[in-house]
C-alpha cells in the first residue's frame, strides 16, 4: 500500500501532461470528467466499464474526491481507502489516461479538519482504518497518502479552453485569491485555511464576477467543477461554470471530444446517467 501510493505520487507530480500545477490535456481524443465519488464503489465501476481504457488508448479520465463515505467496516471505520487503492491501480495499469484532481476532503484529511455528516467525523472514521487494517505500519500509509494527496494537480485545462478544478473560489475570498497558484511552486500557507489552495477547493455559491475574473486569468471559457452536491447529478451557475456529481444513485459522468469547443448547453446534452451504464 505503501509503495503504491508512493508511486502514484510520482506519477502525479511527473505526468507527461503536467505543467506547474495543473495538467495540459492533449489536443485530441476523449476526456471522460467524473464528479465527486465519495467511496461509491458501483460508480466507480461503471465509470471504468465506460472508459474501456484498454481499447482506447487515446482516452482520458479525471477522478476526484474518492474518499469519505460508503459503507462502514466491521469496527466503524471508513472504508474508502479500498476505493482509493483500485483507483491506484487503475491509473498504474494505464499509466497517463487516468488523473486525479485534488479535492477539499482530501486536504482535510492530511490536515486533521474535521468534516462531520450524519452525526460522526469523517476524517476520524478514515483515520481509524489505518491501525486498523496496518497496524504499526498505519502511521507510514498514512504518510504516504499525504504525499499522493500533496502530489495532485489542482486542476486540468483544455487547449479549447475548458477548465477543469473541483470547484473554484468564492466572491468572498477573491480578492484575497492568487491566480498563480496553478502555475508557481505552493507554499504551507496556501494549503491553510484562507490560503489560496483551500479557497479554490472549499469555494461554494460563485458569483458570475468570480468566474469572469478567473477567465481573464486563466485563459478558462467554461469550468467543469464538482463539490457542491447536484440532486440530478449536474447543474450550473451563471454563465460558465458546470456541476457534475458522481456519488450517488441519479450520479452522471461527462465524455468530451478535446478537439471540439462545448457551450453550456452543448455539456448538458452530453452528460451520461451511471446507472445507465452496465
Amino acid at each position: 500500500m505503501i509503495d503504491m501510493l508512493l508511486a502514484v505520487a510520482d506519477y502525479n507530480r511527473n505526468h507527461p501532461l503536467r505543467n506547474g500545477n495543473k495538467l495540459h490535456l492533449p489536443t485530441s481524443g476523449e476526456l471522460i470528467v467524473t464528479g465527486d465519488l465519495h467511496n461509491h464503489r458501483r460508480n466507480f465501476e461503471r465509470i471504468k466499464s465506460f472508459a474501456n481504457l484498454a481499447s482506447f488508448p487515446d482516452r482520458h479520465v479525471i477522478l476526484q474526491e474518492l474518499i469519505h463515505g460508503g459503507a462502514l467496516g466491521a469496527d466503524g471505520e471508513d472504508t474508502s481507502l479500498q476505493l482509493l487503492t483500485e483507483a491506484c491501480e487503475w491509473a498504474l495499469d494505464f499509466p497517463g489516461q487516468v488523473h486525479f484532481l485534488l479535492a477539499n476532503h482530501d486536504l482535510a484529511q492530511i490536515m486533521g479538519v474535521a468534516i462531520v455528516k450524519d452525526g460522526y467525523d469523517l476524517t476520524e472514521r478514515f483515520n481509524r482504518a489505518y491501525g486498523l487494517w496496518y497496524g504499526a505500519k498505519g502511521v507510514n500509509v498514512s504518510a504516504a497518502f499525504r504525499d499522493f494527496v500533496i502530489s495532485m494537480p489542482l486542476a486540468a485545462i483544455s487547449a479549447t479552453g475548458l477548465l477543469l478544478a473541483h470547484s473554484l473560489p468564492s466572491d468572498a475570498d477573491l480578492p484575497s485569491f492568487d491566480p498563480s497558484i496553478l502555475q508557481r511552486q505552493l507554499t504551507g500557507e496556501d494549503y491553510q485555511r484562507a490560503g489560496s489552495v483551500y479557497n479554490l477547493i472549499w469555494g461554494r455559491n460563485q458569483t458570475q464576477a468570480v468566474m469572469d475574473t478567473l477567465s481573464k486569468a486563466w485563459w478558462a471559457d467554461l469550468y467543469i467543477c464538482g463539490h457542491q452536491a447536484q440532486d440530478t447529478g449536474y447543474g450550473v451557475i451563471g454563465r460558465n461554470m458546470f456541476l457534475i456529481d458522481s456519488s450517488h444513485s441519479h450520479g452522471v459522468l461527462l465524455p468530451i471530444i478535446l478537439e471540439k469547443q462545448y457551450t453550456m448547453s452543448d455539456l448538458a446534452t452530453r452528460v451520461v446517467p451511471l446507472a445507465s451504464i452496465a
